[in-house]
């Protein structure tokens, strides 16, 4: 058996092991299987963190950079406000959390709105556009297991494994289980691809800066706007930070930490290191990308430039720990996805429409059931050819973008409707739809996503206009500005 093997397998058996100690601190119902029962400030900011990237982080984000250069660093705003708006809207959640009892985003629009329909609708976007990602981590994981096992695991073992022991995960620790191992997953991720990139860099040259002067000489294209591909226009620069900024902050995995803090003190400050770890963790990425023009210029994938560096210019062991770091980025988004979403089907589906009577323990076990039914969906999506779940994927962040003005306008304006919201995510969904698969065009330079989230603001504030608002949402809404007025 091979190193980059074993060193896979001692770090699962691991993972598992920090599931199981975090199981037998488990209460057993649906809300400490949802929030944690409140989490401190170490795990939330790494649980967010790591949450928030996936297998991106080590394939793709490097791959970007060797083909289309430094306009990537845009990237720098789609880390820094994540934490910023985990502090701005995440902190009115916890508080209608403790208040209203609500522990998904489903839960907060139906109640708010006093419309089902709304958090039906939120349920079935939030979930549709889930799935599809969750699948999506482990084909590269597939891939990762595959390469570093020299072709002993098969791309189909390498997917089954990645999902049981994403399933075992979420099974046995909930929240507090998955929270705990992507605490761990972030201190491995930090470290694989801050002092792997590093590392790779100095071997080769005498500095950083000395890596960008060589790379500068092989292809100054890369270092101008919009690079030498045509991409990083300012089109798709505010199209791709708005739509990925505030688009992910809908996604059930990330708002249910919304209301996993133990206290305000704990958000606040989860929110800053978020945003300081989330950008650090990219701080050589664009040497990387643009030295593997330098080290590897034929590379015929570039999505596996950094694995790839790593294999050829670094210790196989160290190679092996960073790699086995790209596995903790995918599974610590895997994994929280996965409990997510199994915790929307008990929250928002079984306990109100199937058993409105059902108990904390009956509503835990439904999750606990359907962390195994999404994870037998994802094995099959997966399983399947990816280039069938690229159009869902095209439209994901856009797709549960269309969600923002509905979902943080009730948080502030007393004039929200029922109509405008319904109405605002239909004909958003639409128009990404329309823009994608039908007309596929890109008006004006700017992408189908940015298009659908402005043209769901726009009807969200007409129709809000010109119908009746809902008297509860203006009830929450000045419960959240007494609450803060005294807290400031």
């Amino acid at each position: 058996m091979n190193i980059g093997l074993i060193i896979l397998i001692v770090y699962m058996l691991v993972l598992l092991g920090i599931a199981f100690y975090a199981s037998k601190r488990d209460k057993k119902n649906i809300k400490d299987f949802a929030t944690g029962g409140g989490l401190g400030i170490f795990v939330l900011t790494l649980t967010f963190s790591a949450t928030y990237h996936s297998a991106y982080a080590f394939m793709g984000a490097g791959g970007f950079v060797f083909k289309n250069g430094v306009g990537w660093w845009v990237n720098g705003l789609w880390t820094v406000l994540p934490g910023v708006l985990f502090w701005i809207w995440g902190r009115r959640f916890w508080f209608l959390g403790k208040k209203y009892g609500y522990i998904s985003i489903a839960d907060y629009a139906s109640d708010l709105y006093e419309s089902n329909a709304m958090g039906i609708l939120v349920t079935v976007i939030t979930m549709v556009f889930t799935v599809p990602y969750v699948a999506m981590q482990a084909i590269g994981c597939s891939y990762i297991f595959s390469t570093i096992s020299g072709g002993k695991l098969s791309y189909t073992v390498g997917a089954v494994l990645f999902f049981v022991i994403m399933v075992l995960l979420v099974w046995m620790g909930g929240m507090k289980g998955v929270a705990i191992t992507d605490a761990a997953q972030g201190v491995f991720m930090w470290i694989g691809l801050v002092i792997g990139s590093l590392w790779v860099i100095r071997v080769n040259f005498p500095s950083v800066a000395a890596g960008f002067e060589a790379a500068f000489k092989v292809s100054p294209g890369l270092f101008t706007l919009p690079g030498p591909n045509g991409v990083c226009t300012m089109q798709d620069w505010l199209s791709r930070w708005i739509v990925i900024t505030f688009g992910m902050m809908m996604f059930p995995h990330i708002t249910l930490r919304f209301f996993a803090g133990k206290n305000l003190r704990v958000l606040k400050w989860s929110a800053v290191f978020s945003s300081v770890y989330l950008t650090s963790i990219y701080i050589f990425t664009p040497a990387i990308g643009l030295v593997g023009n330098v080290l590897m210029p034929n590379l015929a994938a570039a999505d596996t430039i950094f694995p790839e560096l790593l294999l050829k210019y670094t210790p196989v062991v160290f190679a092996s720990l960073v790699i086995a770091g790209a596995l903790a980025a995918a599974m610590s988004t895997g994994d929280s996805q996965l409990h997510a979403v199994s915790t929307m089907v008990s929250t928002d589906i079984y306990k109100k429409y199937l058993k409105k009577d059902a108990s904390e323990y009956s509503m835990y076990r439904v999750a606990k059931i359907f962390v195994l039914v999404f994870g037998v969906i994802s094995v099959i999506f997966a399983l399947v050819n990816p280039a069938m779940l690229s159009d869902i994927l095209t439209l994901a962040n856009g797709g549960v973008g269309c969600l923002v003005p509905s979902i943080i306008g009730a948080l502030y304006w007393k004039r929200s409707s029922k109509a405008a919201a319904i109405s605002s995510v239909l004909i958003g969904e639409a128009v990404m739809v329309l823009f994608t698969f039908i007309l596929k065009i890109a008006p004006l330079g700017f992408s189908a996503g940015l298009w659908s989230m402005a043209i769901a603001a726009a009807v969200f504030l007409a129709v809000s206009l010109c119908t009746q608002p809902c008297k509860h949402t203006g009830e929450v809404i000045d419960s959240i500005n007494e609450f803060f007025a005294v807290e400031a």
